[in-house]
């Protein structure tokens, strides 16, 4: 599937039914290695998510009634449903993200194995028995659902996100509300086609679409969603702990990070720095694991930095399989990543590789920028 065989506007899934954003709102979705338009979608605000939350909650009871295996049956109909295709939804996501098709395909593929994963947990849904100190007694514990769950996302990995938070969520019996990230609408769009039509009873999964203040943020402090989990930012991590915080919700967060990678002096450099290379650069950094921070024993630093700059020189950027990674999500990430370096070099920092936009005519169109060191 590519943009032209995606509804023009990308709908939210709610209940069961396909339906645009209340208040008749939509946004401009860009192919990032590109920069056209590639569809709009659903902007949705309050009164949606109310809907989507008010549709999860009436189905939830039924759903959490249903024994665990029979949950992981349905959701494997799912994953089955998925691998079947799985080609048309890489397409997808390497339309939406600007991957290549086969990074695309490995990303789908994970996704599918994680939900097959999760599908086969109704199998093993356990609880405890314990032993009480007092005669002819014991004690057990019970897993129960917790109701309505938010899940929000982001855009570096779609479909893993989506599988990532959806299965596990369904399986222990929950009623889900995913909000998708604003730059991979269809990925979600998709997902829950293929998770309706393989058998996932209407209204268990809703997805709204659209921006973190219009439709995440209500999310968050809907009072009826009983637990968030949030895939994004630090920053924005805090706001939604503060918010969940205030009436008591769960909160699952997994946010950005500065990691460090330590290359050590008898470390083989030429290992070292292809490792250095694919945790950098790979998913044009997009990624919270990526290694940004490299820190090199005195004794090798000089030659451990000239074979870096060298073999970052070395990379290809673009959209294709034989490009090392490709661009970036959207034009404010790549005005958010060249004001860094700016900053940077402002502190004394010196760019010894990259630190530009590329903006030859193979590119200039798309968000790209060059691998940068310094």
């Amino acid at each position: 599937m590519v943009a032209g065989q995606l509804p023009r506007e990308i709908p939210n899934w709610i209940g069961g039914k396909q339906l645009p954003a209340a208040e008749g709102k939509a946004f401009e979705k860009l192919n990032p290695a590109t920069g056209a338009r590639m569809c709009m979608s659903a902007r949705s605000g309050v009164g949606d998510v109310r809907e989507a939350v008010a549709a999860a909650k009436r189905s939830q009871p039924a759903w959490a009634e249903r024994t665990p295996v029979e949950r992981g049956r349905i959701l494997l109909d799912v994953a089955i449903a998925m691998r079947g295709r799985q080609k048309e939804i890489a397409a997808v996501v390497a339309e939406e993200t600007g991957k290549s098709p086969g990074e695309a395909l490995g990303e789908t593929g994970g996704a599918i194995q994680l939900a097959e994963f999760f599908a086969g947990e109704g199998m093993r849904m356990y609880g405890r028995t314990l032993t009480s100190g007092t005669p002819r007694k014991y004690a057990m514990t019970v897993r129960q659902p917790v109701g309505v769950v938010g899940l929000i996302i982001a855009a570096n990995t779609p479909i893993a996100n989506v599988a990532w938070k959806v299965f596990p969520a369904l399986v222990c019996g929950n009623g889900a509300v995913l909000k998708s990230a604003e730059d991979t609408p269809a990925t979600a769009w998709i997902f829950s086609l293929i998770a309706h039509e393989a058998g996932l009873p209407p209204g268990v999964l809703n997805v709204v679409h659209g921006y973190g203040e219009e439709a995440g943020a209500p999310l968050v402090e809907h009072e009826d969603v009983g637990v968030v989990s949030f895939t994004g930012s630090t920053r924005v991590g805090r706001l939604v702990a503060v918010a969940a915080g205030r009436r008591l919700a769960k909160v699952s967060l997994e946010l950005g990070g500065k990691n460090p990678l330590v290359v050590c002096d008898d470390a083989d450099l030429d290992n070292a720095v292809k490792w250095t290379a694919l945790s950098s650069f790979s998913n044009a950094g997009q990624r919270c694991a990526a290694s940004s921070r490299i820190i090199v024993f005195d004794a090798v630093y000089e030659k451990f930095r000239d074979l870096l700059v060298e073999r970052t020189g070395e990379l290809k950027v673009g959209p294709a399989n034989d490009d090392d990674f490709g661009p970036v999500i959207n034009e404010r990430q790549l005005s958010a990543m060249l004001e860094a370096i700016e900053s940077a070099e402002g502190r004394g920092a010196r760019v010894a590789a990259g630190g530009r936009r590329i903006d030859d005519p193979a590119h200039a169109s798309g968000f790209y920028i060059a691998p940068t060191v310094l």
